[in-house]
């Protein structure tokens, strides 16, 4: 965070994603939504964050405003947003619980079912593949949740998952405003985005895959032993998604030593 004095004005300037208040979070989904230029972007981040009056803000020297906005840069660069500053989404009467930060309660399944709403509206920019994603994360309420949660050690208050409300959900989500739906987009590219560097083996794997789904799906089947029964995959698809990181990315780098072995020997 960095601190800035302006007159006897003096406010601090996030300087990471996780640094954004909600309320930051959801100006910069509107600016992202202006399709602004880098530059413009920047300002308007710049004068929202500060939060002071236009006047003050033309008494900054031009370079120092010139450095004040490059510190913005990281919004300009890989999401890195694992935060979730929008814990519930409301539409009407409805409220709908999103994932705890980093999705640490989360599901391997829900995050693969995600994963593939995130790459179809990167591919299309179609809104309803963005009300997908949210309702996938977002869902109610777990029934006496109030009470529920001090004789449980499952943490999420979501209730489960489950595929045959998701359209009805998305249906609900699509009369939610687009910046609100945006930052969780961003929310979970960040999460997405923060994984590689956690479980490296996992992803040179899937690297290696020319499709996606293919990808997720063969990892699956190798987490769950080669079997491809309904209860055997289901019990990874509803497994805690950090744990079913550390099954893959053991299994991936086991794999990836093995053939190491078998090329060093090759060339000897």
């Amino acid at each position: 965070m960095n601190q800035v004095q302006i007159d006897n004005f003096q406010r601090s300037l996030p300087s990471t994603w996780n640094e954004l208040t909600r309320e930051q979070l959801l100006y910069v989904s509107g600016l992202f939504a202006s399709k602004l230029p880098v530059v413009e972007f920047r300002v308007k981040a710049l004068f929202e964050f500060l939060s002071i009056k236009r006047t003050a803000l033309k008494r900054i020297a031009p370079e120092d405003a010139y450095t004040l906005c490059e510190s913005l840069d990281f919004l300009n660069k890989e999401v890195a947003l694992t935060r979730n500053l929008l814990p519930v989404i409301k539409t009407g009467l409805k409220k709908y619980h999103g994932p705890a930060d980093a999705m640490v309660y989360g599901t391997f399944g829900e995050f693969t079912l995600a994963c593939s709403a995130l790459d179809e509206y990167q591919k299309r920019g179609d809104e309803n593949h963005l009300d997908q994603l949210v309702a996938i994360l977002y869902r109610p309420q777990k029934l006496f949740w109030s009470i529920r949660k001090y004789v449980t050690d499952n943490e999420d208050p979501r209730a489960k998952f489950k595929n045959r409300t998701l359209k009805k959900r998305a249906g609900k989500m699509g009369r939610v405003d687009h910046c609100v739906k945006y930052s969780v987009y961003l929310f979970f590219n960040g999460v997405l985005n923060s994984l590689p560097s956690l479980y490296p083996y996992v992803y040179r794997q899937k690297d290696e895959t020319d499709n996606q789904d293919t990808g997720w799906a063969s990892l699956i089947i190798s987490l769950a032993d080669g079997k491809t029964d309904d209860k055997s995959l289901e019990t990874v698809m509803n497994s805690n998604l950090y744990n079913v990181f550390i099954g893959l990315n053991k299994k991936a780098r086991e794999y990836h030593e093995y053939l190491d072995k078998i090329e060093s020997h090759g060339r000897y």
